[in-house]
C-alpha cells in the first residue's frame, strides 16, 4: 500500500490495467518508475523499444544514437516519417517520446558509443538494451556491462530471425560466452545485402522492451542463458542455450 501511495493519482490511473497483472501491482509500478534503462541504438529495434519502454513507466530513460534519418530506413523504422529525413534519430526521438508520456525523465544522447565514453554513460544506468545490431558493439556493450555491473537485453535481427537474450544477469553468461570470438572488421551494409521483412524489427523489439519489463518487476522467467530465435515467416520459435565461461569474466576481458 505504501508503494502504491508514492505513485501521483496520473499514474495510477495511466498505468491501470499494467497495475491488475499478479504480481506487478503498485510494487511493480513503482519499481518501473525507479528504473533507468538506456537504449543503444534507436533504429527498427531501439525505436520499438523506446515506445514500450515509455508507455509501461520506465522512470529514467536514456538513448544513444548519433546517426540520420535516411529514406530507406522508414521501411523498418515505423517510428519515423518523411517529414523526418535528414534529421537526428536522437533529436526525433526525444520529441517524439515526451509527446508520448511527459511524465519520463528522457536523456538524448547524440553521440557514438566508445571505448573512451562507456565509462561516463553506463554506470547511470540499471539496464542496458543493445540494439545496434553491430556485432562490434555487441562486444563493447557487454565488456561496459560486465565492467560496470550492469544487465545487458540484447537483440538482433537478420532476413527473417530476430534474436533475444539477456546477459550478465544474477552471475547468468554473458554475450562472450555465445560469441566468443571478436571480429575486427564488419560490413555496414550487411544487412543490405541479406534482406529484412519491415515488421521483423517491431516484433523483436517488443520482446526485448518485454524482457526490460521481466527484470525490472523481477519475473522468475528471465531468458538469461538462452538465446530466442524467432522466425516471423514460421511463426516459430526456438531456444539456444548459453553456458557461462568463466573465462569471459576476468578483469583481463573486460578491460
Amino acid at each position: 500500500m505504501e508503494e502504491f501511495n508514492s505513485l501521483t493519482e496520473i499514474e495510477k490511473r495511466r498505468y491501470k490495467l499494467q497495475m491488475l497483472l499478479p504480481g506487478i501491482g503498485g510494487t511493480g509500478q513503482v519499481k518501473l518508475k525507479n528504473a533507468r534503462v538506456l537504449v543503444v541504438g534507436i533504429g527498427g529495434l531501439g525505436s520499438q523499444v523506446l515506445q514500450y519502454l515509455a508507455a509501461m513507466g520506465v522512470g529514467t530513460i536514456g538513448f544513444l544514437d548519433y546517426d540520420v534519418i535516411e529514406e530507406p530506413n522508414l521501411s523498418h523504422q515505423v517510428f519515423y516519417g518523411m517529414e523526418d529525413i535528414g534529421k537526428l534519430k536522437a533529436v526525433v526521438t526525444r520529441k517524439r517520446l515526451s509527446g508520448m508520456n511527459p511524465l519520463i525523465q528522457f536523456n538524448m544522447l547524440n553521440v557514438e558509443l566508445n571505448a573512451e565514453n562507456t565509462g561516463a554513460i553506463i554506470p547511470g544506468y540499471d539496464i542496458i538494451v543493445d540494439a545496434t545490431n553491430k556485432k562490434q558493439a555487441h562486444f563493447l556493450i557487454n565488456d561496459a556491462c560486465l565492467k560496470h555491473g550492469k544487465v545487458m537485453v540484447f537483440g538482433c535481427v537478420c532476413r527473417q530471425e530476430g534474436r533475444i537474450s539477456v546477459f550478465n544477469y544474477k552471475g547468468g553468461p554473458s554475450y562472450r560466452c555465445a560469441w566468443p570470438g571478436k571480429i575486427e572488421h564488419e560490413d555496414p551494409k550487411q544487412k543490405e545485402s541479406t534482406g529484412m521483412p519491415s515488421i521483423l524489427p517491431g516484433v523483436t523489439g517488443s520482446y526485448l522492451a518485454n524482457e526490460v519489463f521481466k527484470i525490472i518487476t523481477e519475473n522468475p522467467d528471465i531468458l538469461s542463458g538462452r538465446i530466442m530465435i524467432i522466425d516471423i515467416f514460421k511463426y516459430q520459435n526456438r531456444f539456444v542455450e548459453v553456458v557461462r565461461n568463466d573465462a569471459n569474466f576476468t578483469e583481463k576481458s573486460v578491460n
